[in-house]
């Protein structure tokens, strides 16, 4: 019959360690500043109380919209753009964000469509549905990746918020715009869209 032999103390601690470090690289939401931003929640994965998947799926109407928003964007813009979804990586100074809809001009991205990588090149309009990142403040974050965003080279930084209903609007080189979920958003060469139409579509 064989003999079970107790693991040492610090080999356990030392995989216990190796774990939660993998974990957290799972659970990592963005990096500004060379610092991790991990996905709201993570901290009931590390202590086991939910699985990673809990916390990094987005809801129904999360994924509604980005599936609608990208789909309207794809239709109306035609062959000058292309239009990308579902968390893109994408580098800024120092880090990067992830973005939930980013519209391209195909000029600017042809070469770079069949990339396993984040990519490099600023969007001319990114849509972000709500605050997916385990944050002290919405706000601030809101503030300071859309500042980030429009410091490298984006054209306008679009946030949809589901809970309050409300829409933000940040474009280079001008104020914030707040609008409510019935106003037309002003999204990329002139093109406006109504939330509460585009959600009334099967």
């Amino acid at each position: 019959m064989g003999v079970a032999v107790a693991e040492r103390p610090e080999v356990a601690e030392e995989k216990r360690d190796e774990k939660r470090e993998r974990l957290l690289k799972l659970l990592t939401y963005e990096v500004v500043d060379g610092r991790p931003i991990y996905y709201r929640g993570y901290k009931d994965v590390l202590e086991g109380k939910k699985q990673p998947e809990e916390v990094m799926g987005a809801s129904v109407l999360h994924a509604r919209l980005v599936a609608k928003i990208t789909s309207w964007l794809d239709r109306v813009l035609g062959d000058g753009y292309v239009v990308m979804s579902g968390e893109l990586g994408y580098f800024v100074e120092k880090g990067w964000r992830n973005l939930d809809v980013a519209v391209f001009r195909y000029e600017d991205v042809k070469d770079k469509l069949e990339s396993e990588n984040y990519i490099d090149v600023p969007p001319v309009l990114v849509v972000e549905i709500n605050v997916r990142a385990e944050v002290e403040s919405e706000m601030e974050y809101v503030l300071r990746k859309s500042g980030d965003l429009l410091k490298s080279g984006v054209e306008r930084v679009v946030w949809i918020f589901t809970k309050a209903r409300k829409v933000m609007v940040f474009e280079r080189g001008k104020g914030g715009l707040i609008l409510d979920w019935e106003d037309e958003i002003p999204l990329v060469e002139g093109l406006g869209l109504r939330l509460s139409d585009l959600l009334k579509r099967p």
